[in-house]
């Protein structure tokens, strides 16, 4: 109140309309009277006033889309530290002016964007650590490494991908769950990976959990596939136990019959792209415009058979995916909801040239399929 009647005070000597010194005593006078009405009635005290002009200054200190809360209160920040993923010695810098309170982030759901549905007690598609053109650890934790293993000394290979679609159930190609080499055995299924040179993959604010090995129980192998022309090219990987979820192991979502609008896609794996010599051992991510069916007749046509169960991607000069990326979920994303729209099938010798797509299996004209052959019942 002694706030109130200063600033009106100030205000009226240094007004030189007499109306307008008229007006506003009114309207103070009676803004005055309001907050006294409602301070005896709902038994405010002026230290609870005062709380809250503190809580109001103290948002001050945040950026746009947070605000000041307690650790406790924030969700995501809480996840983070039950993850191990936030360095400690960065923790100080979060926070906003008082010990204990964070700037939090408030994510809003615009009304035509339907958030992702929770799989296995977790949100599906939605990555916890974002930013703007970021790509780093945790950009994508729904991306998996199937791993082949040498029967004869042991090594393992990852030679293709797959996507995690529930805690024991990961999403690929049928080429790569039926794959057979000299020697070589479908093995293992590795998840929260990002740079397959270290044993624990770090950003520049926190570190990720190691990758988990998880042992692969049977594969499902859609009935229609057929190996010379691709078709029906979708499988399922049934792992033996349960994966943890964690800051870099989420699920992705699956197309709803509403979603899936956009054009602007990505691809994400750790194969070779077009231009590259070797392939790096970073996770890629390859943004991709998914053009019309007809293009990929155009090109594959006399060949192989192209239907509307498969859809048509990239053509880009210097931009696609060459080797090393079959099986990898092309994503789509909505919102801050990520979709899974298709799986990478085949591509040309000629990846990367101008007019070139790849062909990817449609996930939305299989979720059917999906869902039927998902075992319900797991021991």
């Amino acid at each position: 109140m002694l706030i109130l009647l200063r600033c009106y005070y100030y205000l009226l000597i240094s007004t030189t309309n007499m109306g307008c010194q008229v007006k506003f005593y009114k309207y103070v006078f009676a803004l005055v009277i309001y907050i006294n009405i409602n301070t005896i009635i709902l038994g405010h005290s002026f230290h609870r006033n005062d709380q809250l002009i503190r809580r109001i200054k103290r948002s001050s200190f945040c950026p746009a889309n947070t605000q000041c809360v307690p650790v406790s209160s924030c969700s995501y920040f809480t996840n983070l530290l039950d993850n191990n993923c936030v360095l400690k010695n960065r923790v100080g810098e979060l926070g906003c002016g008082e010990p204990g309170l964070v700037c939090c982030p408030q994510v809003s759901q615009a009304n035509t964007i339907l958030p992702g549905k929770i799989i296995d007690g977790l949100r599906c598609g939605f990555s916890q650590v974002q930013g703007d053109g970021y790509e780093g650890i945790g950009a994508f934790p729904w991306v998996a490494r199937i791993g082949y293993r040498n029967l004869l000394n042991g090594e393992i290979k990852y030679p293709c991908t797959g996507s995690i679609i529930s805690s024991k159930i990961i999403l690929t190609a049928a080429h790569c769950a039926l794959a057979k080499a000299d020697n070589f055995k479908l093995y293992i299924v590795r998840v929260g990976e990002w740079n397959s040179n270290t044993e624990i993959d770090c950003g520049l604010e926190f570190c990720g959990l190691p990758t988990q090995d998880v042992s692969i129980s049977h594969v499902v192998v859609h009935p229609g596939y057929e190996k010379n022309t691709y078709r029906h090219n979708i499988a399922l990987i049934v792992l033996k136990s349960a994966l943890n979820f964690t800051v870099t192991t989420q699920p992705i979502c699956l197309p709803e019959s509403w979603s899936v609008t956009s054009n602007n896609a990505f691809l994400v794996g750790w194969g070779k792209a077009a231009g590259q010599t070797y392939t790096p051992s970073k996770q890629q991510v390859l943004q991709l415009p998914i053009i019309g069916l007809q293009q990929c007749v155009q090109v594959y046509g006399r060949t192989l058979p192209i239907s509307d169960e498969q859809i048509c991607a990239g053509g880009e000069s210097g931009n696609d995916a060459c080797s090393g990326f079959g099986g990898a979920p092309l994503i789509v994303k909505h919102g801050n909801t990520n979709y899974q729209v298709g799986i990478l099938s085949f591509g040309s010798d000629q990846c990367g040239s101008r007019g070139v797509p790849s062909v990817y299996t449609d996930v939305k004209k299989y979720s059917r399929w999906i869902r039927e052959n998902t075992p319900k019942i797991y021991n």
